[in-house]
């Protein structure tokens, strides 16, 4: 009775503290502005260093013939075998570089290399966004090795710009959201750092620089 009687007097409480209004004691701050400072480099730039130093390695290319042919050269020297890519586009530049690869994520567990696009990029702390529009939320989790091709007009200087662009490029918002930055690392066992406990150990992103497409 006496518990029942303290959470009556907790709930009347917070009845009447959301029934008087009161003052803003901080009247010049401002909830809507940004809390970082403007960025004033060159966003492309920045993401790059960001992304290095979460762990991605960053190559910057010209269009989507460069792409392939760095994942024909990394696959040579990884010897990848078992290549997943779920999304139609890539999968046909794959199959145009005589690539094979698997679509069927029954047997994501074997394989070692996964590639996939993204839906943008954040320079601030070189991040990339996956949807599940996209198909490409939960890939990361399964290979030793992700491949993420980007676009340099898709990105956005910090995560409220990237919610903002997501919000323009879809009606109604994908049902689930990921952003990934860096390779997966954990310090909870022993407190010592270790690489690809929860999502691959290596993280390449190449982004495809077509700004002046839109200037």
């Amino acid at each position: 009775m006496e518990e029942s009687t303290n959470r009556e007097k907790v709930l009347k409480k917070i009845r009447a503290s959301l029934l008087s209004k009161t003052d803003n004691p901080y009247p010049k701050l401002s909830f809507e502005s940004s809390v970082f400072e403007p960025i004033e480099e060159d966003l492309l730039v920045l993401f790059s260093s960001r992304a290095e130093e979460a762990g991605a390695r960053f190559f910057m290319i010209d269009n989507e013939l460069d792409f392939m042919e760095a994942i024909v050269k990394l696959g040579l020297h990884y010897k990848w075998k078992h290549i997943f890519c779920v999304e139609e586009g890539l999968g046909n530049l794959l199959t145009e570089c005589q690539l094979p690869h698997s679509s069927d994520s029954d047997e994501i567990g074997k394989m070692e290399v996964a590639i996939s696009s993204c839906e943008c990029l954040i320079a601030r702390t070189g991040s990339v966004v996956f949807s599940s529009k996209e198909q490409t939320r939960g890939i990361p989790s399964y290979t030793p090795f992700h491949i993420v091709l980007g676009k340099a007009s898709h990105l956005c200087a910090d995560i409220k710009d990237a919610m903002t662009w997501l919000r323009h490029k879809y009606t109604r918002l994908p049902g689930s959201l990921s952003i990934v930055t860096g390779t997966s690392s954990t310090a909870d066992i022993d407190g010592r750092p270790v690489k690809g406990v929860h999502g691959p150990s290596n993280l390449y992103i190449f982004v495809i620089d077509d700004r002046q497409l839109y200037t």
